[in-house]
């Protein structure tokens, strides 16, 4: 299961995005212990679109924004905050961690 709350409201200096994922250190297989936190990390690594490491975190930073993500037991939660004229560009790098990451077998 996913939840996505968007929040955009142009009498506001930023917009905000949080991605829950129902997947956390729960699910975890017994013999992998910390998997999910583990691809919680992976997903900042890149994606096809946009394949340069830490290229999201760069980016909201430089446009007045924060970005970080949490392993819970039950979910992943994954968010961002960033200055409303940065929201698009922003959003589109960020959803792109759902659509093609890479995962860098290294």
């Amino acid at each position: 299961m996913l939840e996505c709350i968007l929040l955009s409201d142009p009498d506001t200096e930023k917009s905000a995005v949080a991605m829950d994922v129902g997947v956390g250190a729960a699910l975890d297989p017994k013999d992998t212990p910390g998997l999910a936190h583990f691809l919680e990390h992976m997903l900042f690594m890149g994606t096809e679109k946009y394949p340069r490491v830490n290229e999201y975190a760069e980016f909201v930073v430089n446009h007045g924004g924060y970005c970080n993500a949490f392993t819970f037991y039950t979910n992943t939660n994954y968010h961002f905050n960033i200055a409303n004229e940065s929201f698009t560009e922003g959003l589109d790098i960020f959803s792109q961690f759902f659509i093609s990451p890479l995962i860098d077998k290294s």
